[in-house]
């Protein structure tokens, strides 16, 4: 769940101190360490009633972006991914997530559950992944596109069986969206990649997982070759810049943009 998001539960009054604070930590401008203003001093920044702040306070410490001590303050966490308290979310946020970050990952991901798909797949795995691979074939808007070869991906993971995978990939949906987003506004990607997926669905269904795990790393990988410069930036500035030279798709790239960091405030 995103911070905004619970934040409103709150009232109105709440959101803009649970934005500002927010933004100071994730900006860095505020490191960890760093001590908060006093309850007094943001109720008066704010013009809210120090109650109303206790909750801001409450809602960023269960966010554990926060550490708050009686009688001495509240300080700033240091988030580290692998201790629990840190969101995909705040890192995106923070431009601490690059395109090679998500390749890497959904490469190491993606191909151990095709792999799994293999052996566990059902007829009706087959069926919805040939559907779908079936339509987007067919597809002639990059709107539509998008949501196919994403559906495909994903029911491909939901064939491997395994549940814990299953709730990884969808941690990380918006940003395989978002670089299918990429790849399917680019020709050349699109016209090399796209015909890969036929090569994963045929080693799944004839229960083949290694050739399963070799197409989609395949598959995955060809944005190595093709992004260029993109690879080391965040994938929200991916998009923006991708917006620039592709008018085309300017308003889809910069709603994708947007989705990966503002809407998650």
């Amino acid at each position: 769940m995103s911070f905004m998001a619970g934040a409103r539960s709150l009232p109105a009054t709440a959101q803009s101190p649970i934005a500002f604070i927010e933004a100071k930590i994730l900006s860095g401008e505020w490191p960890p360490g760093s001590r908060l203003p006093s309850e007094r001093l943001l109720a008066e920044q704010f013009e809210v009633s120090r109650p109303v702040i206790r909750e801001v306070l409450k809602m960023l410490q269960a966010q554990r972006l926060i550490d708050v001590f009686p009688g001495k303050g509240s300080y700033v966490t240091n988030l580290t991914p692998t201790g629990g308290e840190v969101s995909i979310e705040h890192l995106l946020r923070k431009g601490e997530i690059t395109t090679r970050d998500l390749v890497t990952a959904r490469r190491m991901l993606e191909s151990e559950a095709a792999a799994l798909a293999a052996v566990h797949r059902t007829d009706a795995d087959i069926e919805r992944l040939r559907a779908i691979l079936d339509a987007f074939d067919r597809a002639d808007k990059v709107q539509v596109a998008i949501d196919l070869d994403v559906a495909f991906h994903e029911a491909a993971v939901v064939a491997s069986g395994n549940a814990v995978i299953q709730i990884m990939f969808g941690s990380i949906r918006d940003l395989v969206r978002g670089m299918v987003l990429r790849s399917l506004t680019d020709r050349r990607v699109r016209r090399l990649g796209a015909p890969v997926h036929h090569t994963i669905l045929d080693a799944i269904e004839r229960g083949d997982p290694e050739g399963a795990r070799e197409a989609v790393a395949e598959h995955i990988s060809l944005s190595e070759q093709m992004y260029g410069d993109d690879m080391d930036q965040p994938l929200a500035d991916v998009l923006n810049r991708r917006a620039i030279s592709d008018p085309e798709h300017a308003a889809l790239l910069k709603g994708a943009s947007a989705r990966l960091t503002d809407d998650w405030r």
